[in-house]
């Protein structure tokens, strides 16, 4: 146990962390490392807040200032460098601009040097937190804490909990926990269970967050006009859906005349398709959803050549991936031979994963499975259940029973996809390397299925949570030969009780074979009872026909 000296050296160093409370020092945030590229960003009109702070912003933060008796503890997932801390400080920011008190927000890095020097990992977590609470609450006043990167204390939930049953975590008082890695999620949720309080469970008690998505790349770079159009045309993320579900036949023509879809889409598609599919093949598939090689790569654009710097790719994903991967005890090489091993971005591997270990390496199976665990826990690297025969798909009892024998590996981002190959590889000059890389068809082909299935993955129409399982791919066989029907789908129940089956199909290719699509979209409707499959295409042509529909892939992203 620490004692009262050392608690009020912890909290000397948690003051210097929250500038903010001084009121002397306006201008905080220009000193922040986090924020001041935020507000670079914001200056020159390439800065949009996330969709999850608007979530944060209306459902807990304000939430807990207008409803004081009431608490709530939240857990947020997500990789690394992808702005959890930048859009949390901002959100503070924000609070304090609309004239809430700075001296309710508390915010602590747990993986600090200087604190991880002094905190026992294993015994500290519970004093400190209670310290902190009875240190800086104010009478009459709510406090919201941020404990930055928890995950890499064992046993934080735990800690957390006994704090909720001591009556230290109260009315008034807002837990955010935010880790990059979920690999304690179900014993966290366990732990937590019953008590994340009226605000954390409204939200579901976890959120991931997602790398930014194309729509949200879009709204911050595009400018005003394609930000006044989306609000106003498609802002709504249930009228979004609603198009989605009609272009895979759920809906009908009685509904596309109470909603407009089709001239919505075809006035989107005539106004915006251009500076889309530009964003897209110039920006997107180098910087994917990380922020700061978003910034990188559109100012250096109007400087007169894109770039993103090699740092991007090797510090703020492939390094860290490693590094981290020693704090939860596994072995680096191992992370590093099956990063090596992953030759495309979107790749079909067997159910034991040994076919993405290299040979030279000889793991035993815990070791492979934990290493696995390690990177899909990360939200970077999904891997996909197959569905192969109709008897797994049940409409009238709306169950997807997939398997997990062949399953699909899917990087959750195109830059995680470039660090991982090419960083693994020993290149330099990587942003150069990535631009020679992406010119394969064959990888291209892959790359978009990869973004294609990964925004479907975390479409929150789905699940919350990082860990959602309603997300697979279709393999048949056929006449002796495995054929893959679709590349992603995803099945969920709409808000009005009716049984949803999305079936994706990337072609990226020039010329998609007609004949094959038709072919795949009448195995669906015949066998499967799933009525449209939706092909999304590198083609600005949209088409709706009986059993098929066919979208720019641009425009199918900014749905989701």
């Amino acid at each position: 146990m620490t004692n009262g000296s050392e608690i009020d050296n912890l909290m000397e160093m948690i003051a210097k962390n929250n500038p903010w409370h001084d009121p002397k020092n306006k201008d905080w945030f220009l000193s922040d490392g986090s924020l001041r590229e935020v507000i670079i960003a914001e200056n020159q009109g390439l800065f949009e807040p996330p969709k999850i702070f608007f979530y944060l912003d209306k459902d807990f933060f304000r939430r807990l200032f207008s409803e004081p008796e009431k608490h709530g503890i939240l857990i947020i997932r997500g990789p690394r460098r992808i702005g959890k801390t930048s859009t949390l400080k901002y959100l503070i920011k924000t609070m304090i601009d609309s004239g809430y008190p700075a001296e309710c927000f508390v915010y602590l890095s747990l993986d600090a040097d200087e604190l991880l020097a002094e905190l026992d990992r294993k015994r500290i977590l519970r004093e400190l937190v209670d310290a902190i609470i009875t240190r800086f609450r104010k009478p009459g006043k709510p406090l919201i804490l941020i404990l930055d990167e928890v995950t890499f204390y064992k046993g934080w939930a735990r800690a957390i909990k006994n704090l909720v049953d001591s009556g230290s975590i109260g009315p008034g008082i807002g837990i955010i926990n935010t880790g990059s890695y979920s690999l304690d999620l179900s014993s966290a949720k366990t732990e937590l269970s019953g008590r994340f309080g009226p605000l954390g469970e409204n939200m579901g008690g976890d959120l991931f967050f997602f790398p930014r998505r194309f729509i949200e790349v879009s709204e911050s770079v595009l400018g005003s006009s394609f930000k006044s159009f989306f609000a106003r045309n498609l802002g709504k993320f249930g009228k979004r859906m609603g198009m989605i579900e009609y272009l895979a036949g759920y809906q009908t023509s009685a509904n596309d005349a109470s909603y407009n879809y089709d001239n919505l889409l075809e006035s989107f598609i005539k106004n915006h398709y251009t500076d889309l599919h530009t964003l897209f093949i110039n920006t997107y598939i180098y910087t994917g959803g990380y922020p700061k090689s978003i910034f990188e790569a559109v100012t250096t654009q109007r400087q007169g050549e894109t770039s993103v710097s090699d740092a991007r790719y090797r510090d703020d994903i492939y390094n860290l991936i490693l590094t981290d991967s020693k704090k939860f005890d596994l072995d680096e090489t191992i992370i590093r031979g099956i990063l090596s091993n992953m030759p495309l971005p979107s790749m079909r591997i067997s159910g034991n994963y040994d076919s993405i270990v290299p040979k030279n390496l000889t793991p035993k199976k815990d070791q492979i499975e934990r290493c696995i665990e390690y990177l899909e826990a990360s939200g970077l690297f999904n891997f996909l259940p197959n569905i192969s025969s109709p008897d797994q798909v049940n409409i009238e009892q709306q169950i997807v029973s997939p398997s997990r024998d062949k399953l699909k590996l899917v990087i959750s981002d195109p830059s995680v996809f470039i660090a991982s190959y090419l960083c693994s590889r020993g290149t330099s000059s990587i942003f150069r390397a990535a631009k020679g890389l992406l010119a394969n068809d064959i990888i291209m082909e892959h790359l978009a299925e990869s973004i294609v299935v990964s925004h479907l993955q975390h479409a929150p129409v789905l699940k919350r949570s990082m860990l959602s399982k309603n997300v697979g791919y279709m393999l048949l066989d056929q006449d002796g030969k495995e054929k893959e029907i679709v590349d992603g789908m995803a099945w969920y129940i709409n808000f009005k009780n009716k049984f949803i089956v999305l079936p994706v199909e990337v072609k990226y290719g020039n010329n998609p074979s007609m004949r094959e699509i038709k072919e795949k979209a009448e195995i669906l409707k015949e066998q499967f009872k799933i009525p449209r499959l939706i092909v999304v295409t590198n083609s600005e042509k949209f088409e709706i026909q009986e059993n098929y529909t066919m979208i720019p892939i641009e425009i199918f992203l900014s749905l989701l």
